[in-house]
């Protein structure tokens, strides 16, 4: 939905006439028919008025939904497998590191090496999880 739709669907909405609403804007009737119209945009600082005269964010008021969720789309390509298989490798890594720490912190090489298998073992634990997780979307 355009910026022009939202404002006069928000208008009509609280019954305020383009009259009422420009009185409240200070600014002129014919500035609000063609912010509703599409011909021109409000400034800044009564984007924000109507923000809080409607009790909706900026966000909301200015973007198109439909962009948003093209940008997550896009958001969510910029990481690529090789980026995504260097953060599962660094985080098997870590979870053996892990697990050896705690062997050398209680002076156990028993615990060092069962601690090490741990962290391998959870590292692929959480990995089947998150993929289970992935394909339930």
């Amino acid at each position: 939905m355009s910026f022009a739709e939202k404002l006069q669907g928000l208008r009509k909405s609280k019954g305020i006439s383009q009259e009422q609403l420009a009185e409240l804007l200070d600014v002129s009737r014919q500035s609000i028919s063609k912010w509703e119209s599409g011909q021109n945009y409000p400034e800044i600082d009564k984007l924000i008025k109507l923000s809080d005269l409607f009790d909706i964010t900026l966000d909301d008021l200015v973007r198109d939904k439909v962009s948003d969720s093209k940008n997550e789309e896009t958001e969510n390509d910029d990481y690529s497998e090789e980026d995504k298989e260097d953060s599962e490798i660094g985080f098997i890594v870590g979870c053996f590191i892990l697990g050896v720490a705690i062997g050398v912190i209680t002076e156990n090489a028993i615990w060092g090496s069962a601690g090490g298998l741990l962290g391998f073992g959870l590292s692929y634990l959480f990995r089947a999880v998150k993929d289970m997780m992935i394909k339930e979307r």
